[in-house]
């Protein structure tokens, strides 16, 4: 990891949106002690944390998503995202690179808000204990981030020490990514108590959501823990997720990402994307740009999209795909009554205001439906400014219903009304009654009650960027992408089938591994590791090595 220390001009705006404006200077040009002079100063340094996600939705889609067998990529087959796909992965590939980088750029501005904002005397103490919490909210934030997909990374918390840390041990990364989720819990206000152009700032509820998480997610893989340990964890993240109050789900799913109801009642937290914040009109939530790259033309395929099989006439040298034929495994696992089928996907447009020659257009390809902006749908592609979801209520429910079958090893009333509440929604029944139309079948045991769990974490996460992450947690990730190709969900020319056992874990990025190599080991399996033993051959059934 570069060392890089960075602090924010005290001339400069401390509007949240307009991070991508200011003027950063080397922390060593500003002297120790007149810094900062007033509130102003201290809203723009924390800020500038949240500016590094702005530029990474799409990376953090294509680590993700398109390693996942649900997502295949439509660009040039060497490019960095084709690669992913196809599941030939290399430290020198961009994406990776450009997620650590972010990551760490949003941990180093983190710690100047902590070392410079918390012994100031000047900043307002209320303000103070708002951005402090902020601050500590967005640094666990990237850190989680970072040991999932990374495993064992250097833990830093104060800039000066950035070149000397090396991998910490994975325990400790989480200890204090719960250390520092607390501490925003304490310290932020709930959501509802910001100004409505401060809505998209970390709040209490945000830090309550990732507790319940990040307690999970580590409970299920940390190998070390004891039963006893574990249960603790599970017991913790049912606790956290009852804490979050104060939120509710959409009546309409797609509500989530309308621009008319930006950072709505079930967001938690969310990138913030605004026309003109990246460049020109674009709003930068590549996200969009990928999904709809190319428009309603069936000749050049979108960025991104799902890892369909086809009907083609085989008659014909290169047959072409016939569009009335799409068969789609994941589209059509849907419920026709669940109003997230046409919600995640589209595999045609009805066009009501007249801006495409045809009333109905199908597309050649199953597109991502969440991130195109219908009320432009002409320009979705170029302004792309929909926010990046990055948690809401719904998942906070699944994860409570998750946490109660891993502590108990079997479902309770309560985990079946927490994934009921999640399904009425999708079937448009009141939440607070039983639905025979949405719920699902009582008297489940641990291990059904878990396979619906993972079943509806895909309807109502799907695009999410979760996938990856999730089968990598269940200890499912390689059996899951063979199986995709070998059951016929998936065509083997996408190259799911690729997959490797050392992909529980991306690869150092090469550029910071040539900086230091002894302090920055690689990863096992990838070129340059000296781990010789596989850490991961228990976690799959029938993995011996």
């Amino acid at each position: 990891m570069k060392k890089s220390i960075y602090i924010l001009s005290i001339v400069l705006s401390a509007t949240l949106f307009s991070c991508n404006d200011l003027d950063v200077v080397p922390i060593g040009q500003i002297s120790d002690g007149n810094f900062p002079k007033s509130d102003a100063d201290a809203i723009a340094v924390t800020s500038a944390v949240y500016q590094p996600n702005v530029g990474i939705s799409t990376a953090l889609g294509y680590l993700i998503d398109l390693t996942s067998e649900l997502e295949t990529n439509g660009e040039n087959p060497n490019s960095a995202g084709a690669l992913l796909a196809t599941m030939d992965w290399y430290p020198d590939n961009g994406y990776v690179a450009s997620v650590w980088n972010a990551l760490y750029n949003t941990i180093t501005r983190a710690n100047d808000v902590v070392d410079k904002i918390g012994p100031s005397e000047i900043v307002t103490p209320t303000l103070k204990t708002r951005l402090l919490g902020e601050a500590k909210f967005l640094r666990a934030y990237a850190y989680f981030y970072l040991v999932q997909l990374w495993g064992e990374v250097p833990l830093v918390l104060h800039n000066i020490d950035g070149d000397k840390v090396p991998r910490t041990a994975i325990n400790d990364v989480y200890a204090q990514i719960v250390s520092d989720l607390k501490d925003a819990a304490d310290g932020l206000p709930v959501y509802t108590d910001y100004a409505a152009a401060d809505r998209g700032r970390a709040s209490k509820g945000a830090a309550l959501g990732y507790l319940s998480k990040v307690y999970l997610v580590w409970g299920q893989t940390d190998n070390s823990a004891d039963v006893a340990t574990r249960k603790e964890r599970f017991t913790e993240s049912v606790r956290y997720a009852d804490l979050v109050t104060g939120y509710s789900l959409e009546e309409t799913f797609l509500d989530n990402w309308n621009n008319n109801n930006r950072n709505g009642k079930e967001v938690l937290f969310s990138v913030q994307h605004l026309q003109g914040q990246v460049s020109g009109t674009s709003g930068g939530n590549h996200l969009v740009h990928c999904s709809f790259y190319g428009g309603f033309s069936n000749v050049t395929d979108p960025h991104v999209f799902s890892t369909s099989n086809y009907e083609r006439d085989l008659t014909q040298e290169k047959p072409p795909i016939i569009p009335s034929t799409i068969v789609n495994k994941w589209h059509n696992d849907f419920d026709d009554r669940d109003q997230r089928k046409n919600g995640t996907y589209l595999k045609e447009y009805r066009n009501p205001d007249g801006n495409h020659p045809d009333s109905v257009f199908v597309f050649n390809q199953v597109r991502y439906r969440k991130y195109i902006d219908t009320t432009h749908i002409n320009t979705t592609a170029a302004t792309i400014d929909v926010n990046r979801t990055v948690i809401r209520y719904a998942e906070v429910l699944l994860l409570k219903a998750e946490a109660i079958n891993e502590r108990d090893g079997t479902p309770n009333a309560e985990a079946y009304e927490a994934i009921n509440q999640v399904r009425r929604r999708a079937f448009r029944q009141p939440l607070g009654s039983a639905s025979a139309l949405a719920d699902i079948p009582a008297g489940l045991d641990y291990n059904s009650f878990k396979a619906r769990i993972q079943q509806e974490r895909v309807f109502e996460l799907t695009y999410e960027q979760n996938r990856w992450t999730d089968l990598v947690r269940w200890r499912i990730y390689v059996q899951t992408l063979k199986e995709s190709v070998s059951k016929g969900y998936v065509a083997e020319e996408l190259g799911k089938q690729n997959v490797q056992k050392h992909y529980y874990r991306f690869p150092i990025p090469k550029a910071e591994r040539d900086i230091d190599p002894i302090r920055l080991w690689q990863n096992y399996g990838y070129d340059g590791s000296t781990v010789t033993e596989n850490p991961y051959r228990n976690y799959e059934p029938g993995w011996t090595d």
